[in-house]
């Protein structure tokens, strides 16, 4: 499939046109222009993330001077505005650019993996060629690493024990990746190494030999890792000793700091400290840094980074049971809470050098109360996705993905959680104990009537938000992502992707 945009496709910034995302008065915020109909079903999508103001943020500005004068413009130029989307058995990837036309590119899974839906998918760039942009992706438990460039799979990694779930790229260190799995952990990759082709695990005491556990146990294998590039440098592991106890949905990495938050079915969040540089060993972590299974009531699906020590995460709908009885249960709406960590500051005290071991204490990694909700808000019960962005203006807009529509918010307008007054100082009413004993019997089962609910304390008023109605979709509506800096939407449909461009004034 080949399919570009023309010159007058083009999404421009207008420095002199209040963002959609700033202005409460403008009712349709993205305009439809293109849409690309598929045979096969789609499962997800990611697009081009960086821009030419990305340079200076990647890699500490290492590569400034090296690509600051024209290659990383002419990149830039050339894949912004590329998809990545995952089908059945294959990777497409459709460039969008005018500046130099491409052919569209389909890859498929090896064999052993066919009827394997690409369920994951993620942009990176190698340090050593950041002007060939790379793409990461996963059929079941196996990892791809394709050079869309050349059009060829250049690696494949193994180690999970169960299908992934969510690949999330550094976003300062790009060539740093990590996924998350239902069989518990999370794992860390770095595509400057090269697959491990024997164990190199350690000992467990008493024995002085390396272990043979293997991944069950956050260890290496005895086979080899895969082949071509990347090398899986940190395992954080699973069980009840810290880790999670259920599939792991979603991770983030910290902008700044060697810290990943997680969250995943067994409705916890966990703050991680990992360490990025390059070893032989493979570091393994039980113990995060916080865990909390107390911020949602269900299985907690997305998790982002909004500042050094905020995060926000959104849960899907809880089955509860009313008032206890075990024939009467009902689905509560999901919930989007932003909440802030109390431990960063004791982690990383400021003016001080990070130490080599981070490790809290148990009321860290079980169930820690270090933390302060902020804002919570209910979700509707039909969400299927949500996409946190951050914009050129340092605003984070969240998409969340409807059936047939999409609604856009800006985080900023979101309020603060409304807060149960004290209840007014009375004094107890004298009681006659002898006559409620008259008038006590066995077999009363009278309850009393359910009184209609007329203000949800602990929850935060609908902030404002922008609604994008998507044509034909017919409650297919999988997915949608943000990318320009929140000047381009794009939704996945079933069978249907659509592209949409902000509407300037």
């Amino acid at each position: 499939m080949e399919e570009s945009l023309d010159d007058s496709d083009q999404v421009v910034a207008d420095d002199s046109d209040t963002p959609w995302f700033q202005d409460p008065a403008r009712s349709k915020p993205f305009t439809l222009f293109k849409t690309l109909d598929f045979v096969e079903e789609c499962y997800c999508t990611a697009l081009f993330p960086w821009s030419e103001q990305s340079l200076g943020a990647l890699w500490y500005g290492e590569k400034d001077k090296e690509l600051q004068d024209g290659p990383w413009v002419q990149m830039i130029s050339d894949w912004s505005g590329a998809l990545a989307i995952g089908t059945l058995d294959s990777l497409l990837v459709i460039p969008l650019s005018a500046s130099r036309p491409r052919k569209g590119l389909s890859v498929f899974v090896p064999k052993q993996e066919q009827n394997t839906p690409v369920m994951a998918v993620g942009w990176a760039l190698p340090f050593e060629a950041p002007l060939e942009p790379l793409i990461v992706f996963s059929a079941g438990s196996i990892i791809y690493i394709l050079n869309p460039v050349k059009g060829e799979i250049i690696g494949h990694l193994r180690g999970h024990g169960g299908p992934i779930t969510s690949i999330v790229i550094h976003p300062t260190h790009p060539y740093l990746f990590c996924t998350t799995s239902r069989d518990f952990t999370t794992r860390i990759y770095d595509l400057t190494l090269s697959p491990q082709q024997g164990p190199d695990n350690p000992c467990w005491p008493p024995s002085k030999v390396s272990s043979l556990g293997g991944a069950p146990h956050g260890l290496q294998a005895s086979e080899p890792e895969g082949m071509g590039v990347g090398r899986c440098v940190s395992v954080l592991c699973g069980g009840p000793s810290g880790g999670h106890e259920a599939a792991v949905l979603s991770a983030a990495f910290h902008p700044t700091h060697p810290l990943i938050a997680t969250c995943g079915l067994d409705r916890a969040v966990k703050i991680w400290n990992f360490s990025a540089s390059p070893s032989n060993q493979l570091a393994r972590e039980d113990k995060p840094l916080f865990s909390s299974s107390r911020i949602h009531k269900a299985r907690v699906i997305s998790v982002s980074w909004l500042s050094t020590d905020t995060l926000i995460t959104h849960s899907a709908p809880a089955l509860m049971r009313h008032r206890g009885r075990k024939d009467d249960i009902y689905y509560e709406d999901g919930t989007m809470t932003i909440f802030r960590w109390i431990g960063f500051d004791r982690f990383f005290p400021a003016g001080q050098e990070i130490g080599r071991v981070l490790r809290g204490c148990s009321s860290d990694y079980h169930e820690s109360s270090s933390f302060t909700l902020i804002s919570t808000s209910s979700l509707p019960q039909q969400t299927r996705h949500v996409h946190v962005t951050q914009t050129f203006t340092s605003d984070y807009i969240l998409a969340l993905s409807l059936p047939d529509s999409v609604r856009l918010y800006n985080v900023a307008n979101f309020h603060p959680r409304v807060i149960a007054p004290d209840p007014p100082e009375r004094e107890p009413p004298e009681r006659d104990i002898e006559s409620e004993f008259k008038n006590v019997r066995l077999d009363d089962e009278e309850e009393e009537e359910d009184q209609p609910i007329t203000t949800f304390f602990g929850k935060s008023p609908e902030p404002q938000r922008w609604e994008v109605l998507v044509p034909g979709a017919q409650g297919s509506v999988q997915a949608s992502v943000l990318g320009f800096g929140g000047q381009l939407l794009v939704t996945l449909g079933k069978r249907r992707v659509c592209i949409w461009r902000e509407m300037l004034r």
